[in-house]
C-alpha cells in the first residue's frame, strides 16, 4: 500500500509576506523616490533688508528704504558702498565754497557687485539738510584729483575709494545730514532708497 502524501499549505498571513518579498525582489510594483525641489531662489538678492514697499511681478522689490550711519556698509541691487568719513571744510584742495556755503567733505567706498561693469555717475548720490524743498544739493562738479569722477565704470569686483565734495549752508548749530541713493532701472522703474545718516558740529 503506497503512502498518501499530504502537502501542507502555509498560512495565509506567511503566504502574504512571501509575495511582498517577491515584488521587492523583482522591483515590480514600487515607485522610484523623487528627489526634492531645489530651493527657490529670488532674482535679487538685498544683502541689505529694506523696510517697506511692494514686489514687483518679476520680483523686484521697489518703494522700500533702509537707513545706515557712518562706516555702515549698506547694499541694493547694483553695489555695496559706506560713507567712511564727513566732515565740514572752509576749503577743499585750495578752493572756498560760495559766500553763505561751506564744503562738506565725504569719503565714499563703492563697490561692485554685478557680473558686468558698472556705469555710475557722481550726481547717484543726494545730500540733504532738512525737510524743505530746496534742501538738498548734489555733489558739484570735479575740480580736484582727489574727488569722484562726474562719470565713471566699476569693473567687475572692482573698488572705487574717493571724496564727494557738496556745497552745504554755513550754520550756527549742529544739523542732521542724509547722503542716499535710490536704485533706478533702465526701464524706469524706481526701486528702493538707502540712506546714511549723521551729525556735524557747526563749521
Amino acid at each position: 500500500m503506497k503512502r498518501q502524501m499530504h502537502r501542507h499549505w502555509p498560512p495565509l498571513a506567511a503566504l502574504s509576506l512571501l509575495v511582498c518579498i517577491a515584488l521587492l525582489a523583482s522591483g515590480c510594483g514600487s515607485k522610484p523616490v523623487e528627489p526634492p525641489p531645489p530651493p527657490v531662489v529670488e532674482e535679487v538678492d538685498y544683502r541689505t533688508p529694506v523696510v517697506g514697499g511692494r514686489i514687483l511681478e518679476d520680483g523686484r522689490k521697489i518703494g522700500g528704504s533702509v537707513k545706515g550711519a557712518l562706516g555702515e556698509e549698506l547694499t541694493n541691487s547694483f553695489f555695496s558702498f559706506s560713507i567712511d568719513r564727513a566732515e565740514l571744510a572752509a576749503e577743499y584742495e585750495g578752493e572756498k565754497a560760495v559766500r553763505g556755503y561751506t564744503y562738506l567733505v565725504a569719503e565714499i567706498t563703492v563697490i561692485n557687485v554685478l557680473d558686468k561693469p558698472l556705469p555710475m555717475w557722481s550726481d547717484d548720490f543726494l545730500i540733504q539738510w532738512g525737510d524743505g524743498e530746496m534742501e538738498y544739493g548734489y555733489p558739484i562738479e570735479k575740480f580736484a584729483e582727489g574727488q569722484m569722477d562726474d562719470e565713471f565704470s566699476i569693473p567687475v569686483d572692482g573698488v572705487v575709494i574717493r571724496d564727494m565734495v557738496f556745497e552745504v549752508p554755513n550754520r550756527d548749530s549742529s544739523v542732521e545730514y542724509t547722503i542716499s541713493y535710490q536704485e533706478y532701472y533702465e526701464d524706469d522703474v524706481d526701486g528702493n532708497t538707502f540712506y546714511i545718516l549723521f551729525t556735524l558740529p557747526e563749521d
